[in-house]
C-alpha cells in the first residue's frame, strides 16, 4: 500500500490526528500529528468493503485508522478475511448481483422441496417416544372437541376388530400401537394414525366394510403411516419454521408445538403422493405377510371412492386420496398372490 493520508484515534480520546499511514515490511507504519507507530498487519483488523466508503482498521488496543479505500488495501489484508475477499469480489461483479434474486428463490425452494422434508422426516425419527404419546393425546382430545363423538358400535364388535387389528402388529408394537373407535357423523368414513401410535377408525367407516379383510386392508395402510411417521412428518412439513428452529436449536422435543396443525392437516389435508405410495407399499406387505389378498384393498377403496361421491361429508379420500394406479397396483399383487396360493386367498385369515 502506497503512503496516503488517513485519521488516526488512539482510542483514549476523541481527537483525530491527521497521519500518514503506509505498509512497509508486513507492517502498517504511522507517522504524523506527534504518531509514530508500527504494528504488524496480522494484529490488525480491517473493515468490510463497502461501496466506496471510508474503510477502518482497528487496533488491538483500541485505536483506530480510518482511511479512504482502495484496491491494495484489500490486496494488503487478503491474508486476513479471505471469505470478505471472496464475497466482496462477487458484489463487485454486476452479472452476481443481477443473479442474486433467482440463487435466493432457488435457495429458498430447494429449502421447502428437499430440506425441511429431511429436516421433518429427522425430527420425527428423533422426537421422544414420550414426547409423541403426549403430542398424539392432544391430537386426539381436539378431535373430540371438534369432530368425534363415542362410539356406537357394540362393545362386542368393537373387541373383535380389535383383536384382528392386534393379529397385523409386529413384535413389540403391541406396547406402542393401539385402536380407536369413534362416531363421526360429520366426517363420514374415516381412519386418522395420529402421532404416538393411536390409529382411529370411525364407526361410519366400519359400517361400510363387509369383510373383515377390508378392514385389515385399511388397518394395514393406516399402520404404514404410523410406522413411518407420516402424519407427524406432514404436519411439520407445513410448518416449516418450527422445523428449522427444532434443527438449528437441537432440540427436537420443541417441535411439539406443531401439534395445533395435526387436527387440521388430518380434517382437511392430505398425505403427499411418496407418503400415500410408502404407506400402500407397507400395506401391501402386512396383508401378505398374514396371507391376505391385496385385492382387500382395492375392494375397500372402490367402497370408498363410491360412498365420496354419494356424500358431502368428508371422506377417507378426502386424507388419502385415490389414483387408479394405486388401485391397479393393489390388483397385479393380488394376482400374483393369488395364483400363488389360489386354494387359501379366499378364506378369512
Amino acid at each position: 500500500m502506497n503512503a496516503r493520508r488517513a485519521l488516526y484515534f488512539d482510542g483514549r480520546s476523541s481527537r483525530a490526528h491527521a497521519v500518514e499511514a503506509a505498509i512497509d515490511g508486513g507492517e502498517l507504519a504511522l507517522h504524523g500529528d506527534g504518531v509514530a507507530r508500527r504494528e504488524p498487519l496480522s494484529a490488525l483488523r480491517i473493515t468490510a468493503r463497502l461501496g466506496r466508503t471510508p474503510r477502518t482498521i482497528a487496533f488491538a488496543d483500541g485505536a483506530q485508522l480510518v482511511l479512504d479505500d482502495a484496491d491494495d488495501l484489500d490486496a494488503a489484508f487478503a491474508s486476513a478475511d479471505r471469505v470478505q475477499s471472496w464475497v466482496d469480489r462477487i458484489e463487485r461483479r454486476w452479472r452476481s448481483v443481477a443473479l442474486a434474486p433467482a440463487i435466493s428463490v432457488a435457495t429458498g425452494v430447494l429449502l421447502l422441496q428437499f430440506g425441511v422434508p429431511w429436516g421433518a422426516e429427522r425430527i420425527a425419527r428423533r422426537m421422544p417416544a414420550t414426547v409423541e404419546a403426549g403430542l398424539g393425546r392432544s391430537v386426539l382430545d381436539q378431535l373430540d372437541r371438534w369432530a368425534f363423538e363415542p362410539s356406537t358400535l357394540p362393545q362386542a364388535r368393537r373387541d373383535a376388530l380389535a383383536q384382528r387389528f392386534a393379529d397385523l402388529l409386529e413384535p413389540g408394537e403391541d406396547a406402542s400401537v393401539r385402536i380407536a373407535f369413534r362416531h363421526a357423523p360429520k366426517i363420514g368414513a374415516n381412519a386418522f394414525a395420529l402421532p404416538g401410535g393411536t390409529i382411529v377408525f370411525t364407526d361410519q367407516l366400519v359400517a361400510l366394510v363387509g369383510d373383515e379383510r377390508e378392514f385389515l386392508a385399511v388397518a394395514a395402510h393406516e399402520l404404514g403411516h404410523e410406522r413411518h411417521r407420516h402424519t407427524l412428518r406432514q404436519a411439520l412439513q407445513g410448518s416449516a419454521v418450527a422445523v428449522l428452529a427444532a434443527l438449528f436449536a437441537g432440540d427436537v422435543s420443541s417441535a411439539g408445538s406443531v401439534v395445533v396443525a395435526v387436527p387440521t392437516f388430518l380434517l382437511d389435508g392430505h398425505y403427499s403422493r411418496a407418503f400415500e405410495s410408502e404407506a400402500d407399499e407397507a400395506a401391501f406387505a402386512t396383508l401378505v405377510a398374514h396371507g391376505i389378498s391385496p385385492r382387500w384393498f382395492a375392494t375397500i377403496m372402490r367402497k370408498l371412492e363410491a360412498e365420496a361421491s354419494d356424500t358431502t361429508e368428508l371422506p377417507y379420500l378426502s386424507s388419502h386420496p385415490p389414483t387408479a394406479g394405486r388401485i391397479a397396483r393393489a390388483e397385479r399383487l393380488a394376482d400374483g398372490f393369488e395364483a400363488a396360493l389360489p386354494a387359501q386367498h379366499a378364506a378369512v385369515h
